[in-house]
């Protein structure tokens, strides 16, 4: 079992987990995973990914292997810009840069013990009095936390391309931050977007699938923590092969609609 950061991943099984929990990935793309994890001393190069993983699909290789690789930075939520996983050496090939568990945990020095706390002296009699104005603040600090209702912050994940095909490069990365914009301003009292996905406890996860005819998105929010399906929303629209901004607009603008209608109910 490979581990890094929130991951896990079974080689064997071809399965990826975060937080325990299963995420949707084909089988080959965790495959190709495995493979960059297991050669992460060195750059693997493209030729070597596609006579191993797609000896027989000739000029088509190439589109599959630029697919997988974004699929694989989808999942784990990496940045080709900034990489945290997936390094891309340009003309060259594709090195994962993450540190494993086992490899973090052998770089992390021991917590130095604590030192011993000063006994304390009522030497004056107005110590006493701030102590007790200190505990009343914070008893009533506690309270106002008590009373308050709790913040969710919510991660909008990379998009997740489910064709074999790619019609827009720019479409999946343009609809994310379509949405994001539209939703900044509709999240109910109490939510917000999350800018570190870690800090998140609820997770909005989309995906497309696009013909030259029909773009069809899901949005699915998840709670994080729990592992638990709270909402899924179906949005379709007509495909233009000349503009296809609009159609990122309002598709973004639908879901935003949808997702806070369900977080209002929620609140």
């Amino acid at each position: 079992m490979l581990r890094f950061d929130d991951f896990r991943l079974d080689p064997v099984a071809l399965q990826v987990f975060r937080n325990g929990i299963p995420l949707d990935a084909p089988p080959q793309v965790v495959d190709v995973l495995a493979c960059l994890i297991a050669h992460r001393d060195r750059i693997v190069t493209r030729q070597e990914l596609l006579e191993r993983f797609w000896p027989r699909a000739g000029t088509g290789g190439d589109a599959a292997l630029n697919t997988c690789i974004r699929r694989i930075r989808a999942l784990l939520e990496d940045d080709a810009e900034t990489p945290r996983y997936i390094q891309t050496r340009p003309r060259a090939g594709y090195r994962f840069i993450g540190t494993l568990a086992d490899e973090h945990d052998a770089l992390v020095p021991l917590p130095a013990p604590p030192r011993p706390m000063p006994r304390a002296v009522a030497r004056w009699p107005l110590a006493g009095g701030l102590l007790a104005v200190a505990l009343g603040i914070g008893g009533a600090l506690w309270a106002h936390a008590a009373l308050s209702p709790p913040e969710h912050r919510i991660a909008i994940e990379p998009v997740q391309g489910l064709c074999e095909y790619v019609l827009f490069p720019k479409f999946n990365a343009g609809l994310r931050e379509s949405l994001t914009a539209q939703i900044s301003h509709r999240l109910p009292a109490g939510y917000r977007v999350a800018t570190d996905s870690r800090e998140a406890d609820l997770h909005a996860r989309v995906s497309v699938r696009q013909t030259p005819q029909q773009t069809v998105v899901v949005l699915t929010l998840v709670d994080r923590r729990e592992g638990r399906l709270l909402w899924s929303g179906e949005y379709s629209g007509k495909t233009d092969m000349d503009d296809y901004v609009p159609l990122q607009r309002s598709l973004a603008e639908r879901m935003a609609a949808g997702l806070s209608g369900a977080l209002d109910k929620r609140s």
